[in-house]
């Protein structure tokens, strides 16, 4: 869950512990954060596209550093490098498809206590 401020600014992100009439609270790190119904702009859920992207462009480099590896010195020489960048390249696409479905949801808050109050609802309810 990631958690902005007013201004749309990011001020905390982490796994939610418990929501009060006032409070929201995260655990990140074996820490606690607490952070006030009104200082809430927006909360996110999931993690950010970036981070499919990331992850898959990751396992496409692996992936082909160790086949190469694997395949011996004359085809490292000749193709790992473009085939490190072209499975790169897919492992970025299939993060960035997969992102279209992971189903994360933004919930305006603005400080009010009647849209906070609606978040609260539906996390007790999320067939809502």
């Amino acid at each position: 869950m990631r958690v902005y401020n007013l201004n749309g600014k990011k001020v905390a992100k982490g796994k939610l512990l418990l929501t009060t009439e006032t409070m929201l609270t995260l655990s990140k790190n074996n820490e606690t954060i607490n952070i006030s119904i009104d200082s809430i702009g927006s909360i996110k859920t999931k993690r950010t596209v970036g981070n499919n992207i990331l992850i898959g462009s990751s396992i496409g480099a692996a992936t082909t550093i160790i086949l190469s590896t694997s395949m011996g010195e004359s085809f490292i020489e000749g193709y790992a490098g473009i085939g490190t960048l072209v499975s790169t390249g897919t492992g970025a696409g299939i993060g960035l498809i997969t992102s279209i479905f992971k189903n994360s949801k933004t919930f305006q808050i603005n400080g009010d206590l009647v849209q906070w109050e609606a978040f609260r609802a539906r996390l007790a309810d999320p067939s809502e």
